[in-house]
């Protein structure tokens, strides 16, 4: 039987452990704590920039020299002289070289001493022919002694004449021992010294000129360029003398846009079926010889124009699985998506030929944390015109007149394909989705750069680095920047 202490103790440690468990808080009883909302994302938003955007068709090609010549022993004999320096300019006639000339002095001599033997016999055939006609008209001569006297005076002509050809010939090969330019140009090394024997059996080739003013660039462009340049002609109802020279611009590998300014030469008569590439030709001004033969180049034209077209910087647009898109705050300022569809580049800004419109606000800085639906504290900012540059990055002494449509030797394309290459005017409108490049712009100016306020040193960290960064990183999980 229990004793009444130990049942005491018992009652205290039912107690004592009852005490306990009130104490301990229940899981899943505790009241909640609410997170509060983030707060709103500083951005730059600005309306789209309406402006006319010209369409360009650029490409790769080549400088190539208008004339290129090889310098020719047209004679044989020993090289006794080299009037010139490698690298200098040289003008036609300009004398390059002479060959030994003794022995064509001689051979000319003696060929003018066979025209003046000629000449002796040719005038004592006359003036027997000449005694024969009197004679016959006294009838103290026959017949056949006329006709044998005007045969020798015929044959002394023809002498004369045989006489006469050798001595031109002569002459000829002497003046072929001075060797002259036969184009004016930049003459290359000597490829054959002073004292070697030239032209024995072959034209030595001795030199090289090549002329570098003007220069040609070629250039291909595609069978679907090609097609697409003659629809645009077709749908240009201009008449043929209203049609300005087309403008070519050229840039080489260390410049900054397009700084020379030429004109089309030729376009070539067909489409090459291997590559179905067709080849254009620009001609350009090289007084100043910045442009020599053989660099490889970007050659830009302007084809047509898009009036009024909607531009946004091209880091305000991202891309992902969906397509391209852009953000945009609403009037409550609120982050929306817009998917649009994509025309030609202006430099750094963008063409938008659908999915926005001019009243739309766009998010051009700080997109990388916006997300639709979330809201943002927006900075307005204004997008600076755009200016064609072209037209003021032609060096000195390059204008387009100075260079005409037609080659040096007179050359040209014809035909419908050479007037949409060659003879198309000034720019029309066109549909907005075009694919080609776009003409220079000025850069967007800066916009006012804020970092959003974050719980985190590293948020913070991540804020201010992007703050200086120029394109925007895609905001969804896995999207990227279009280019």
């Amino acid at each position: 039987m229990t004793s009444p202490n130990h049942h005491c103790k018992s009652i205290r440690a039912t107690a004592l452990v009852a005490l306990i468990l009130a104490a301990v808080p229940i899981p899943g009883c505790a009241p909640k704590s609410e997170i509060p909302p983030p707060p709103p994302v500083p951005v730059t938003i600005a309306q789209p920039l309406q402006s006319d955007v010209t369409r360009y068709l650029e490409e790769t090609g080549t400088t190539v020299a208008v004339a290129k010549v090889e310098v020719r022993a047209r004679v044989s004999g020993v090289l006794e002289e080299v009037k010139f320096e490698p690298g200098v300019e040289v003008e036609a006639g300009d004398v390059l070289y002479v060959i030994q000339q003794s022995e064509y002095i001689a051979i000319r001599d003696a060929a003018q001493a066979s025209v003046d033997a000629a000449n002796v016999v040719l005038e004592t055939a006359k003036i027997e022919y000449d005694r024969q006609l009197r004679l016959q008209k006294d009838n103290a001569t026959s017949d056949v002694e006329v006709v044998a006297a005007k045969a020798a005076q015929d044959g002394a002509l023809a002498s004369l004449d045989a006489a006469k050809a050798r001595l031109d010939q002569a002459q000829l090969n002497l003046d072929y021992t001075e060797v002259k330019a036969p184009i004016s140009g930049r003459v290359g090394k000597t490829l054959v010294d002073k004292g070697n024997l030239v032209g024995n059996g072959e034209a030595t080739h001795l030199t090289t000129i090549i002329s570098y003013d003007p220069i040609y660039a070629n250039f291909n462009i595609s069978e679907r360029d090609l097609l697409s340049l003659r629809d645009s002609e077709r749908s240009n109802e201009r008449r043929e003398e209203q049609r300005p020279q087309k403008t070519f611009w050229l840039q080489r590998d260390n410049d900054t846009g397009f700084p020379f300014q030429g004109s089309f030469n030729y376009a070539d008569l067909a489409v090459d079926n291997s590559t179905g590439n067709y080849l254009v030709r620009g001609i350009f001004p090289n007084a100043d010889r910045k442009l020599v033969p053989g660099l490889f180049v970007r050659i830009r034209s302007p084809i047509e124009t898009i009036k009024d077209a909607l531009l946004v910087p091209d880091w305000a647009v991202f891309a992902d699985q969906a397509g391209k898109y852009v953000l945009v705050a609403n009037p409550d300022n609120v982050v929306e998506r817009r998917d649009v569809r994509l025309g030609i580049k202006a430099d750094d800004m963008q063409v938008i030929s659908e999915g926005l419109t001019i009243s739309d606000r766009v998010i051009i800085d700080g997109g990388q944390r916006a997300r639709p639906g979330r809201e943002v504290t927006p900075t307005e900012t204004t997008l600076p015109p755009l200016e064609q540059n072209n037209a003021d990055q032609t060096t000195p002494d390059q204008s387009p007149d100075s260079a005409g449509p037609e080659s040096r030797d007179g050359s040209n394309a014809d035909g419908n394909v050479a007037d949409a290459i060659g003879t198309n005017g000034a720019p029309t409108p066109m549909t907005e989705d075009g694919s080609a490049a776009a003409p220079d712009a000025s850069d967007a100016s800066d916009a006012s750069d804020t970092s959003d306020t974050s719980d985190s040193p590293d948020e913070s960290a991540e804020e201010a680095n992007n703050a200086t960064a120029a394109p925007d990183v895609a905001p969804d999980d896995g999207a990227s920047a279009a280019s």
